[in-house]
């Protein structure tokens, strides 16, 4: 066998611009309850950005541990969207696709549902945070199935 290349190849002829995928477990951490966030985003279909950590804080409910995700990843894209526009890689203001496996959440980010009441209110900050984004055309939520999500084996044990 011959590789002529190994490795990550950042080319110029895809035009697909900046995509992130998503994916959080619920509580799965035996010792403490809290959730692990994961998340990887590509920049013309190459890897530029990945991370998998415990989140600082138990969540009450999945699409609690999803949000706070989803606040951690809009934070990052905002961030890398910035710069490649600063840097001449990225031109045009398009909506930065977000796979999203959890339809209660993008509801929740979207407007689209009654639960931004009591059950969310501690989450205020990061609600607001996440809609003025999708607001303001910075990010666009998509959801993808868990069979389709590329971020879907980050939260999978190894063993």
């Amino acid at each position: 066998m011959c590789f002529d290349i190994l490795g990550l190849v950042y080319s110029r002829n895809h035009k697909t611009g900046i995509r992130a995928y998503s994916d959080a477990d619920w509580g799965n951490c035996r010792e403490t309850r809290q959730s692990v966030t994961r998340y990887l985003t590509t920049f013309n279909n190459c890897l530029v950005l990945w991370k998998t950590c415990k989140q600082p804080t138990v969540s009450l409910s999945t699409s609690e541990a999803k949000y706070k995700l989803l606040c951690d990843l809009t934070s990052e894209l905002l961030w890398l969207r910035q710069w490649c526009e600063d840097s001449g890689l990225l031109l045009g203001s398009s909506a930065i696709p977000v796979h999203e496996d959890n339809q209660g959440c993008i509801s929740t980010a979207n407007g689209d549902s009654g639960i931004n009441g009591k059950r969310m209110k501690h989450m205020d900050i990061q609600l607001h945070f996440v809609k003025e984004a999708i607001k303001t055309s910075k990010i666009q939520l998509i959801y993808t199935p868990t069979d389709n999500m590329l971020a879907d084996f980050l939260t999978k044990s190894t063993s």
